[in-house]
């Protein structure tokens, strides 16, 4: 089993995206769903955002970039040093739990973190199932 699909098989993590440095979409954990570019170009916009009023306040380098709705979060952290990996919770998941789980995680993946297997990810299905997840609110149903 890949590092991803160990991250993709926790049971309080509802959809795990990779994405590259410039944006795009690596890999991802549910194969429902479209609008790859333009969902990945997003979150990259606004870690590239965390990342600028991190080092602006002087608070050092951005570990973890999180977004809380009223019903789920989205995760952003580093992964190898060109890649982003993406968590969508529900409201309910235990929030420090995942972060450590996905730190520990991130720490034994190496530089390039893209699994080996990303073939079998169809990503436009991913990113239409994410789309709704944020537009229904971060509601998984």
């Amino acid at each position: 089993m890949s590092w991803f699909q160990e991250i993709a098989q926790n049971p309080h993590v509802d959809v795990a995206l990779l994405v590259d440095e410039q944006g795009n979409l690596t890999a991802t954990s549910n194969p429902n769903g479209e609008n790859t570019r333009h969902l990945a170009s997003m979150i990259k916009a606004a870690e590239v955002l965390a990342r600028g009023l991190s080092a602006e306040l002087g608070r050092g380098e951005m570990h973890t970039l999180q977004l809380s709705t009223r019903t789920g979060h989205l995760l952003v952290m580093p992964a190898g040093s060109a890649h982003y990996l993406i968590v969508l919770t529900s409201k309910s998941a235990p929030l420090e739990l995942i972060l450590t789980y996905m730190q520990r995680v991130i720490e034994r993946i190496p530089d390039d973190p893209v699994p080996a297997r990303s073939d079998e990810w169809d990503v436009a299905s991913i990113i239409d199932a994410v789309t709704e997840w944020l537009h229904n609110g971060g509601d998984p149903t």
